[in-house]
């Protein structure tokens, strides 16, 4: 019997990487409802679809997936229970959103502070799970002074001697965000960062969230701006999205909609590793992928009179400008349905790649940069 899929539209390549594995049909992730699963046999899905008991009951479906590394949005508990088989896509966007808090700091040393040498703040990663520990490694490769707080990470771990209180974490220069939303207690990350905390952040603390919105809340987030804006904060995730608090957006340095784990290669991988569970699951042979389309590798180059922190800072947003996506998300803002805006820009964002992409002129290079740019996942010089 033919296997019965219906997917997410939005997940990258999807009818290519399923179409010998099934029949496939393909809705936006908003619109799947019980009656479109009612005779499909597998779903395929991202982060805006809500799955859970009351979505799957009544229908045939005994697989679920998820093209994110984020589970949240999949009661995980209801589907082990009814017998439905699940998987989700760990890590895949990692590299992506590490390359995501790389171009704001270059953004932000670009265009906002004193000295554009960010490399020279003290760093705090909040979550060192796929995601944090990626960019952790990276920024101890920058030669970073960077802390951690994960009450998860095994004392085992290669970084946990980078290990300190969330307190201790929350008064350094840059804090960046990579938990996943949990309930449970004893560590909830549900407004993990809430009036209290967001009060007592340094003034001048550069804040960045590519995690998701409700680690900190919002409202909390908007009174503390609103009554010091001392903060430099930079958002891709928001409580309620896609209905985004505006004067919020207003108030912040940067802010996306919710793609910082959007590039092409991450994407990819996501749909790669839930179509290797989903050939397990149904006891099928997985297929070789489709080939590489892509562009050859992009080269990048630099003004030989920058010093090297500007030099630096214009290779990376070279890679992926995030003012882009701030401006079109800004603009999108002002339509009448926002939040239609929102959704707009995430189904149509352009292809954007990782960092691993492109190679960089060695011309006008200072030699200094050569390793640091390697450690961002460049290549440096001649094919």
């Amino acid at each position: 019997m033919t296997v019965r899929i219906l997917a997410d539209e939005n997940i990258t390549s999807v009818r290519e990487h399923f179409a010998a594995l099934g029949e496939v049909i393909t809705v936006p992730g908003r619109s799947i409802t019980r009656d479109l699963l009612a005779d499909c046999d597998a779903l395929l899905v991202r982060s805006v679809t809500r799955v859970d008991a009351a979505l799957l009951a009544g229908t045939r479906c005994r697989f679920v997936a998820s093209a994110t590394s984020g589970t949240d949005h999949v009661n995980t508990a209801e589907l082990a229970a009814a017998g439905i088989g699940f998987s989700a896509a760990p890590g895949c966007n990692a590299i992506s959103v590490v390359d995501y808090v790389f171009a704001a700091l270059a953004a932000l040393g670009s265009d906002r502070l004193a000295d554009p040498d960010w490399r020279k703040l003290s760093f705090g990663v909040v979550g060192c799970g796929q995601i944090g520990s990626v960019l952790v490694r990276r920024l101890l490769g920058l030669g970073v002074h960077v802390i951690v707080h994960d009450p998860l990470l095994p004392a085992a771990h290669p970084l946990a001697s980078r290990f300190r209180g969330l307190e201790e974490v929350l008064a350094c220069q840059v804090v960046s965000l990579h938990v996943p939303l949990t309930d449970s207690d004893p560590h909830a990350t549900r407004h993990l960062l809430g009036t209290e905390r967001l009060t007592a952040l340094r003034p001048g603390t550069i804040l960045i969230n590519a995690a998701r919105g409700s680690v900190v809340s919002n409202e909390s987030l908007l009174a503390r701006l609103s009554a010091a804006a001392n903060l430099v904060v930079v958002l891709d995730v928001w409580e309620q999205e896609p209905a985004l608090k505006l004067p919020l957006l207003e108030r912040i340095a940067l802010g996306t909609p919710h793609i910082a784990g959007y590039s092409h290669e991450g994407k990819l991988r996501g749909t790669e590793q839930i179509r290797e569970a989903f050939c397990r699951f149904f006891a099928l042979p997985s297929p070789m992928p489709p080939g590489p389309s892509d562009s050859p590798q992009a080269l990048l180059s630099v003004a030989a009179d920058a010093s090297a922190a500007e030099q630096l800072n214009s290779l990376l947003l070279a890679g992926y400008d995030i003012r882009q996506d701030d401006l079109a998300l800004r603009q999108a803002c002002r339509e009448p349905d926002p939040a239609a805006a929102f959704d707009r820009l995430r189904k149509h964002y352009p292809k954007r790649h990782e960092y691993s992409h492109f190679r960089v002129s060695t011309a006008g290079l200072g030699a200094a940069l050569y390793p640091l740019l390697r450690t961002l996942g460049f290549c440096v010089g001649d094919p």
